[in-house]
């Protein structure tokens, strides 16, 4: 007869990040807000006041690094985005839709992705 095995109990479990953050995924902060520059994604991110960041360098090349966000902030960041800002009807149904693609995300496999090709650096809050 065979068990049945959660792969969450084996996922890793890093303290310097939030538990939210572990709970609801990572994902690359330009993709979060759906800008292809980080400056910005940055700037925009200090504007509505999300400040949880995770850093990760890539394997094999140390200066090149991933700026990560939970899901969560970032389906929140993009609400507050919505709410706020006076955006054409286009970029307001590529946000509605980003928010419902990061809704129905597969965190572990994201995880796994991430953790794939790159290695935990320390986290910037």
């Amino acid at each position: 007869m065979s068990n049945v095995v959660n792969m969450k109990d084996y996922r890793k479990k890093i303290a310097s990040e939030s538990s939210d953050a572990i709970r609801d995924g990572l994902i690359p902060i330009e993709f979060a807000i759906g800008i292809n520059n980080r400056e910005q994604c940055l700037d925009k991110m200090s504007t509505y006041g999300v400040s949880s960041i995770h850093v990760r360098s890539v394997n094999g090349d140390p200066t090149a690094l991933l700026y990560l966000i939970g899901v969560g902030d970032a389906i929140l960041l993009n609400k507050k985005i919505l709410a706020t800002e006076e955006i054409p009807e286009a970029e307001i149904e590529r946000r509605i839709d980003l928010i419902q693609m990061m809704e129905n995300m597969n965190f572990v496999g994201m995880d796994s992705l991430w953790e794939s090709f790159s290695s935990q650096s320390e986290s910037v809050l």
